[in-house]
């Protein structure tokens, strides 16, 4: 089943319409349209929309948890998935290195096999007994035996993996943003651990883009392996256990993941989609919104802290916090419902992040 499929099969499972789902996830209609289609795959941010919207993980509209015959037309796979089903454990693992083999790929039998980019990385982090913050991902690509080199490259890739039998990451020294090299080089350490990805080289965007929109699944695997990595679940979910603020979560950011601010509000929304939705905004327009299970509205809200600093803008960095009627940022709010919002503004780009904590 091929991840339009799985959007249009948990679609209709919930009983949304394609405009239904466009606005709980916070996307267009002529987008939802297209994706069901497989016209054009969803990137990664729309990916983490739509499982937000659709409640599922981003991990099952890549990969889905089971593939049934029922699902496969192509005869000689059926075929070969039945030989498998009646092999011992010893003569998988050789079919499976022979398979990644054909690919001309290198497969390290030393690694399980597994379903999902991200169980990889909660792996990799329980078998190098990696449980003090931050990751790091340096140590980690020096215990899988990946070499980390630093020099200009060609085209302006931020990152470069050599994907052979010795495994080598090239990082563009021009980086220097810390905390988006770290993800870069766990995207790659991604790349170069899930056993399917036998391509010879990956590259890591371009200078001045996004790692969300990208469309090809190899990349939107590696990322989720790269989140799931330096931002651990399990440590996530023990920091999230009682009410957070924005002031405790810069401060996570900061001294306790080495992330940014934007990346750790994402991961806290994916893991509480009931009472956290995140919003980006500048110059009174909505960038990106990364919201749970409660449609956001398309526009800022006159009267909130985001509004306020469009109109009376802050010199310096500043939170500006308070309770509001729930109508003005969700498109579904029942009567009488709150949100709590928390707006930063950043003087240096002019944009404001907003953490809503729904009541």
């Amino acid at each position: 089943m091929s991840i339009s499929e799985r959007i249009v099969k948990r679609r209709e499972e919930l009983g949304f319409t394609q405009t239904d789902l466009a606005k709980r996830a916070g996307l267009k209609p002529p987008g939802i349209s297209q994706y069901e289609s497989g016209t054009r795959n969803p990137s990664y941010e729309a990916l983490i929309k739509l499982s937000n919207a659709l409640d599922v993980t981003t991990d099952y509209l890549i990969s889905g948890n089971e593939m049934g015959f029922s699902n496969i037309n192509d005869q000689t796979l059926k075929m070969l998935l039945k030989i498998v089903d009646n092999l011992s454990v010893a003569n998988k693992n050789k079919l499976l290195e022979y398979a990644i083999f054909l690919t001309q790929g290198y497969y390290d039998s030393s690694i399980p096999v597994l379903n999902e980019g991200s169980n990889y990385a909660d792996y990799i982090l329980k078998d190098l007994d990696m449980n003090k913050l931050p990751i790091d991902v340096y140590e980690i690509a020096k215990s899988l035996n990946i070499v980390i080199y630093k020099e200009e490259i060609e085209n302006e890739f931020e990152g470069l993996l050599i994907n052979g039998k010795e495994k080598i990451i090239i990082i563009n020294e021009k980086i220097t943003n810390v905390q988006r090299k770290k993800f870069t080089i766990a995207a790659l350490i991604g790349h170069a651990i899930i056993p399917w990805h036998t391509k010879g080289q990956y590259s890591i965007r371009k200078s001045g883009s996004s790692t969300l929109h990208t469309e090809d699944v190899h990349e939107i695997e590696a990322q989720n392996f790269a989140a799931s990595l330096i931002v651990p679940k399990l440590h996530l979910e023990n920091s999230i256990k009682n009410e957070v603020s924005i002031e405790s979560l810069k401060d996570l950011a900061t001294k306790k993941y080495d992330v940014s601010l934007f990346v750790l509000l994402n991961k806290i929304v994916q893991y509480s989609k009931d009472k956290y939705a995140v919003v980006q905004s500048k110059n009174h327009e909505i960038i990106k919104t990364f919201q749970g299970n409660r449609p956001l509205v398309d526009r800022i809200p006159q009267n909130s802290e985001a509004a306020s600093f469009f109109q009376n803008p802050s010199i310096v960095e500043e939170i500006r916090k308070g309770t509001l009627p729930a109508k003005c940022w969700l498109e579904d709010a029942a009567p009488g419902e709150t949100v709590y919002e928390e707006s930063i503004y950043n003087p240096a780009f002019g944009a404001v992040l907003t953490l809503l904590t729904i009541k």
